[in-house]
């Protein structure tokens, strides 16, 4: 989900980052003007639901979830992970307030839930764990400690702003910058204005951080880039104009970075590209060239990967139902048989299915916990299967939430 700002009124687009549809459309401002400061990534083929075309293997599976407005909590969203030296697993998570739904009354603060059985069961901490207005992002130091960043209102603007904690539970402030976006811009040329929640990490030059463009008081369509910061310490942060990552499609929510057990940084984009909403992982041995290795068939909005020291690979991820508002996730990497595409309308889902058989297929709006197996048209031609989910209600988030579980593994798409 979005963050509040001080000093800018965020609308309709931060409205629309936790899985909400957006029109694509045509680029009315053109080819960038010469000079803009933008890599040259060149974007991957659209994928295609035609036949079998454009299918991505089923890589996660759903261990749990958790929906708004229980155990007294607001408008659940944006989950961070960290693992304890003794195993323990903490999801940091935002309780907020949701416009959208005219859900009030709620502290917008990062809370948390912990979990002793690897991320099957949790239960929710009491108290405040980081008081910030903003999501946050969170490592373990290579030296010892854990350090958190999220964005607080500062008197020139919203600043970057470093936590840190000896325990991993309870985090204060070290200091931060005022970040100046307008040198972020997308492949249009148009200057960033308010950036989504940064994800962070450490690495031997210093720290670098991956944010959104909000897209702030602007009207779709959406084409907003992500933004490179970079930063000696993890306090004073500028944007690295030449990292920045544009398209010519819109990167919906706020991206992950992550730098894996082997030392290999991941770079998570859920990117709406009309009727598909997919994720797309790049990689990098250096933080600054990307190479994009694959994705998942379904949008995984505001992302947060770890890996276990037990060699378990978790996602964690949100969503968003205008009914029922957010969503907490947690999936696993998993080895499974099957392969699927999904294409989105404003109220319904098409999936093409390979290696799976019909009897193996459930439906549920996690936003919801509502099981709607029962509302899928399953058919099969040579191409294997054919999946048809109608909402019973139109408008962006109405089927953003709705997944596929597959198997024993309970494969997600």
């Amino acid at each position: 989900m979005g963050r509040f700002s001080s000093t800018v009124a965020v609308i309709t687009a931060s409205l629309c980052i936790s899985g909400c549809a957006v029109n694509a459309g045509e680029d009315p401002l053109g080819d960038p003007p010469a000079g803009s400061q933008i890599s040259e990534v060149d974007p991957p083929p659209t994928p295609e639901t035609k036949n079998n075309q454009g299918m991505q293997e089923l890589k996660y599976g759903l261990v749990w979830s958790f929906t708004s407005q229980q155990l007294g909590l607001g408008n659940v969203s944006d989950p961070a992970l960290l693992q304890l030296p003794d195993g323990t697993l903490r999801l940091f998570f935002k309780n907020g307030n949701e416009p959208q739904m005219g859900l009030t009354g709620f502290d917008n603060k990062i809370h948390s839930f912990v979990s002793d059985d690897g991320g099957v069961s949790w239960s929710l901490e009491e108290g405040i764990r980081i008081d910030v207005n903003s999501s946050v992002s969170i490592e373990a130091e290579p030296d010892g400690g854990y350090s958190a960043w999220g964005w607080i209102a500062d008197s020139g603007g919203d600043a970057l702003t470093r936590f840190q904690s000896e325990d991993g539970r309870d985090f204060t402030s070290v200091g931060g910058t005022v970040v100046d976006a307008s040198t972020c811009v997308d492949i249009a040329g148009k200057p960033s204005t308010l950036l989504g929640d940064p994800q962070v990490v450490q690495l031997d030059t210093g720290f670098v951080a991956y944010a959104h463009d909000l897209a702030s008081l602007q009207d779709p369509p959406f084409k907003r880039p992500a933004c490179r910061l970079v930063s000696p310490d993890g306090i004073s942060w500028e944007v690295d104009a030449d990292g920045t990552l544009a398209f010519e499609y819109d990167i919906q929510s706020n991206p992950e970075l992550y730098k894996n057990l082997a030392g290999e940084l991941e770079l998570w984009f859920p990117v709406d590209r009309g009727n598909q909403k997919i994720t797309e992982i790049r990689t990098s041995s250096d933080g600054v060239t990307w190479a994009e290795d694959e994705a998942l068939s379904w949008m995984a909005p505001d992302p947060d990967r770890l890996d276990l020291s037990n060699g378990r690979k978790l996602l964690a991820f949100g969503g968003f139902d205008q009914r029922a508002g957010g969503l907490l996730a947690l999936a696993e990497q998993v080895e499974s048989p099957y392969s699927a595409s999904r294409s989105e309308t404003f109220d319904g889902i098409e999936w093409r299915i390979l290696g799976a058989d019909p009897a193996e297929i459930q439906a549920s709006n996690l936003c919801r916990n509502i099981d709607e197996t029962a509302n899928l048209e399953i058919s099969e031609d040579d191409y294997g299967l054919r999946v048809v989910y109608q909402s019973d209600a139109e408008g962006p988030g109405s089927t953003s939430c709705v997944f596929l579980l597959i198997g024993d593994t309970k494969a997600l798409t």
